[in-house]
């Protein structure tokens, strides 16, 4: 029997006594009698009061254990139900309490797990994003909405306010319908110099489920991929032209052409010119997979000025028969931190490329200087300079221009500028040229104080 109902009995035994002596004392015309009635009826009245108080905490009790049971059903946080050690539901409140407790670590770990899944989301370099079964966008990471260059909102909204490709919104309405993952390599979404694979996944969770969409953006894997065709390409056909030429040449002579001692010079000299360009080109290839091993070198303080004294003597032969200036304006006394052979490769090409693309009788410029954490390298020529359409394509592996090809005939391996350029990137430098057909170029180039 519950307090309540005990209590409802004692209030129905004190109304009877009440009602047996209130008889007694109108049938006996007993004073005493009317007195206890009266006695006993305020008492009657005060244990009521008594139990709508205690029916009012037990309400509070009971309308707190509502609460926590319906926050244990929905599964949110629930606050503990405190009541008195002597309270009818302490044994009720307990169990509750545990309960809540068990499931209030439970939605803290899980809210920790969703945060850490969260930030790993959002730092993977692809792009997710989630839309339900009604078509709305519920996620997506900040990488998704780089790949399709728009914001993304992160209220939910139809995804097809964020995708407007209409392959990659193909591969998506074919998921709704067939309830089948998809994957595929397609044209980004607005100016088409993306390559992205995407995976569209069908996802079911209980009664409902979720599309996923997964966009990676390889557009540098396959300019990559398509720089190593290209790169082999342009190998094997410069390989291709002094090999034929030292096989020809070499078959003629064998064939008879070694008995005339004119032909037999002239085409020996040409063999050693062609051996020469095959070994200046394997060479170039060498260096450029040198650089791209990042080999470790030591860096040495080396005068400057001194420096490209030495270069130039190497190539006086080609200065002089195009007679030409040099003007060596590097301060006697500056000094660079550099490794030498990287040092030599960016002097020697950049020092090359302004003699063989200058003109008769031209000037050649050298310069060095230092301003703040760098130090600049400069060569100016006057040479036949470089047309615009061909500026951004000089630092390209073997790329020459149509005009250096056809009518200058300059020799060369085509990987001069794209050994410097490689260099300097490597250690953390910059090159940039100012070029005017018919009036000259300048090469400088960046790098830190420190390499």
């Amino acid at each position: 029997m519950n307090r309540s109902t005990k209590n409802l009995y004692n209030l129905f035994g004190i109304e009877l006594i009440i009602l047996a002596c209130l008889g007694l004392g109108i049938s006996y015309h007993n004073r005493s009698w009317l007195i206890t009635t009266f006695v006993l009826a305020t008492g009657s009245i005060v244990y009521l009061m008594f139990i709508l108080i205690q029916n009012h905490q037990d309400n509070r009790v009971i309308y707190r254990l509502h609460g926590a049971v319906k926050s244990l059903n929905l599964k949110t946080s629930a606050q503990p139900v405190l009541v008195k050690p002597d309270d009818n539901y302490k044994d009720l409140a307990d169990e509750i309490n545990e309960l809540a407790a068990s499931q209030n670590k439970q939605i803290q770990y899980s809210s920790m797990a969703n945060n850490e899944l969260l930030k790993i989301i959002n730092t993977l370099p692809v792009g997710v994003m989630v839309i339900n079964q009604n078509s709305d966008v519920i996620f997506a990471n900040p990488q998704m909405g780089d790949i399709l260059d728009r914001k993304i909102s992160r209220e939910a909204h139809p995804y097809t306010i964020d995708i407007v490709n209409y392959k990659m919104l193909t591969m998506i309405d074919n998921v709704f319908n067939s309830h089948q993952s998809v994957r595929s390599e397609i044209t980004a979404a607005t100016d088409g110099t993306k390559t992205i694979d995407t995976q569209v996944v069908y996802s079911r969770i209980n009664s409902s489920f979720h599309v996923i969409v997964i966009a990676y953006d390889i557009s540098d894997v396959i300019n990559i991929t398509q720089m190593q065709v290209d790169f082999l390409r342009n190998a094997s056909h410069e390989l291709k032209t002094p090999v034929t030429a030292i096989s020809g040449f070499a078959k003629t002579l064998l064939d008879g052409a070694k008995d005339d001692p004119e032909v037999l010079t002239e085409f020996l000299e040409i063999i050693n010119q062609q051996s020469d360009q095959l070994t200046s080109l394997i060479n170039d290839i060498l260096t450029i997979s040198h650089i791209q091993k990042d080999e470790i070198q030591t860096s040495d303080s080396v005068r400057l000025k001194d420096f490209v004294d030495q270069e130039l003597m190497t190539q006086s032969t080609q200065i002089k028969q195009h007679n030409l200036e040099i003007q060596n304006l590097i301060d006697e006394t500056f000094e660079v931190t550099m490794a030498f052979d990287s040092l030599q490769r960016i002097v020697r090409n950049l020092i090359s490329n302004a003699v063989k693309y200058n003109r008769d009788g031209g000037q050649i410029i050298i310069n060095a200087y230092s301003q703040g954490n760098f130090w600049y390298f400069s060569v100016k020529d006057t040479g036949i300079g470089i047309s615009q359409r061909d500026l951004s394509r000089i630092f390209e592996r073997f790329y020459r221009s149509d005009e250096s090809r056809n009518k200058q005939q300059i020799p060369g391996t085509g990987l001069g500028l794209s050994i410097v350029n490689e260099l300097v990137e490597s250690l953390s430098g910059k090159i940039t040229v100012k070029s005017q057909r018919g009036v000259g170029s300048t090469f400088t180039v960046r790098l830190p104080k420190e390499n």
